[in-house]
């Protein structure tokens, strides 16, 4: 885990918003859900059919009243190109990120998420913190490095200037 529970392998995000109580409290209110939702259906379009994502909403729809009232609000909203998204982080607090998304040509859907802190902000300092930490967990030793960027973990939401990608529609069901 880098920058929040939802970003290590494995985990399927949407189910662990409304499913994983840990990961609720943090990011499950009800606009956060609500947009998860609506951009899910964004992403999924026509292909509604789709076998994983039939499985997962139909998981979701008997294990939360909130994903099967929301689902059937049928909403389609995609998830804007840039903004902020905040993670709260076990040991560092809130990273309040800008990000911008990045369509990768030649694929499906998926999309090239980056992540970065405002120069001088709080979050730039904790990103730091944990790219000293990151470093200091991975073995590797710091390498000279000053803490100023991500040098291990998940690149996908790994920190300043680090990059990831988004899940295409099959991604975001996959466990």
């Amino acid at each position: 885990m880098v920058l929040s529970p939802l970003c290590r392998p494995g985990v399927n995000v949407v189910r662990a918003l409304f499913l994983d109580p840990e990961i609720h409290e943090a990011h499950g209110s009800e606009t956060a859900t609500a947009g998860v939702v609506a951009a899910l259906r964004a992403l999924v379009g026509p292909d509604v059919e789709d076998p994983p994502l039939a499985e997962l909403v139909g998981e979701l729809s008997v294990k939360s009243e909130r994903f099967r009232r929301l689902w059937a609000r049928h909403d389609v909203k995609p998830k804007a190109g840039s903004g902020t998204s905040t993670f709260q982080h076990p040991q560092v607090g809130p990273l309040e990120l800008s990000y911008e998304k990045l369509a990768v040509t030649g694929t499906e859907g998926q999309l090239l998420v980056v992540y970065h802190a405002v120069p001088g902000s709080p979050a730039e300092q904790a990103l730091a913190l944990l790219s000293g930490l990151a470093g200091d967990v991975g073995g590797a030793g710091d390498s000279g490095n000053s803490g100023g960027t991500e040098q291990s973990g998940r690149s996908s939401r790994s920190g300043s200037g680090a990059a990831g990608r988004e899940p295409s529609p099959n991604g975001w069901l996959r466990s």
